[in-house]
């Protein structure tokens, strides 16, 4: 049954990690950290001795090569307007016709827009740099943007459920219609087909792609057992960005491959700080009072991430999603169900419940599903 996995997360011993995590808020002045959070942050336990700046990853998160310019020129020079620059772009990149890169989606790697390029696989950050960068080189104002999906895990090697996040490009344009020219904004995704253009979704700025970036990069080095490259990326992100809760909650999965307890719940506590509702951050307290054998505050992190699911809807929603595509349309439909009786108002609820009727062959409830979103898509 779907929804069983993840409640099983303790007991598997897992550990949640997010990965193409995007931030969502303006990065802010840093503010004096308390001793011990100071002290996860020295990486000492990690280094053996105080990190340096200079130790920290420094990369150029947009630059292109003469080649790579050189193609993107060559792409859109035959394009009869901006909006047609913006799609060849697009379509240039992914196809796998001549002069087309071809570039495939691989979930777990993220790279600069150099390597991407010559690598040509992505995942959506990459992808995402890669357009940025190519579509300045030409001209085009474009810019990294996060969509709001529904809460998704992947299990990765059996080893940690990872959270993932999404980004893609937004290319404000002008659109002329009959009466007047109106600004509007083109979205490219490394996968359109699954995009949803109804979810939310908001420009976030260089320094916070950064951030992200090296958030992502954190966690493929701490797959790979490379425990100091991890922590060094970590911090860098920190750097740029100190407001969000799931690069602290990465910290502490960190500190806690290492079995540095004591290390992995101040970070995780200071993530809760930031956002008290935090479920990954909550599964991994509970896992980690677990490992130390405090079954009470085990007990009592478990509740609270349990409480924050059964009453979130769109956990039901992303639950609700997976059912479906498994073919599980009874489970589908009971979970959809319950996230519509949390959140009446959201289209995407009813038209996930409007394609679970028709797989059912419930013609009638399909009509009041049409109806429903007919209504909200007037407001």
């Amino acid at each position: 049954m779907i929804g069983v996995s993840f409640k099983r997360i303790l007991s598997l011993g897992l550990c949640l990690l997010v990965l193409a995590g995007c931030a969502s808020t303006q990065p802010k002045e840093h503010k004096p950290y308390a001793s011990e959070v100071a002290d996860i942050l020295s990486g000492r336990a990690i280094l053996g001795h105080d990190v340096t700046d200079a130790e920290l990853p420094n990369v150029d998160l947009f630059a292109v090569t003469p080649e790579m310019e050189a193609f993107a020129r060559q792409v859109v020079r035959r394009s009869d307007n901006y909006f047609d620059k913006v799609k060849d772009l697009h379509v240039a990149l992914l196809s796998t016709h001549a002069g087309g890169r071809g570039i495939v989606y691989s979930a777990y790697i993220t790279e600069v827009p150099t390597v991407t390029y010559e690598q040509r696989r992505a995942n959506c950050l990459s992808f995402t740099l890669l357009y940025v960068a190519l579509a300045r080189s030409v001209g085009i104002k474009a810019y990294v943007n996060e969509v709001q999906i529904p809460p998704t895990w992947d299990l990765r090697k059996k080893k940690d459920m990872v959270f993932l996040r999404h980004v893609n490009v937004k290319v404000p344009i002008l659109m002329p219609n009959s009466a007047m020219v109106k600004r509007d904004e083109v979205v490219i995704d490394l996968e359109m087909d699954r995009y949803k253009s109804n979810y939310n979704q908001y420009q976030i700025s260089d320094i916070e792609a950064e951030a992200q970036f090296h958030s992502n990069r954190a966690m493929e080095y701490l797959e790979q057992g490379d425990l100091t490259n991890s922590f060094l990326s970590l911090r860098k992100s920190i750097m740029l960005n100190d407001q969000q809760s799931y690069v602290w909650g990465n910290l502490g999965a960190l500190y806690g491959r290492k079995k540095l307890w004591h290390e992995a719940e101040i970070a995780y506590m200071h993530a809760l700080e930031l956002n008290s509702e935090d479920l990954t951050v909550r599964n991994n307290l509970a896992y980690l009072y677990n490992q130390t054998g405090d079954k009470e505050k085990a007990q009592k992190y478990y509740r609270l991430a349990q409480r924050y699911r059964e009453s979130n809807p769109f956990f039901q929603y992303s639950v609700a999603l997976s059912a479906y595509e498994q073919a599980d349309y009874d489970a589908a439909l009971q979970y959809i169900l319950r996230a519509i009786a949390r959140e009446k108002d959201d289209v995407r609820f009813y038209q996930l419940a409007l394609d679970i009727y028709e797989k059912q062959g419930r013609d009638t409830k399909v009509e009041q599903m049409k109806n429903k979103i007919k209504k909200l898509s007037l407001n």
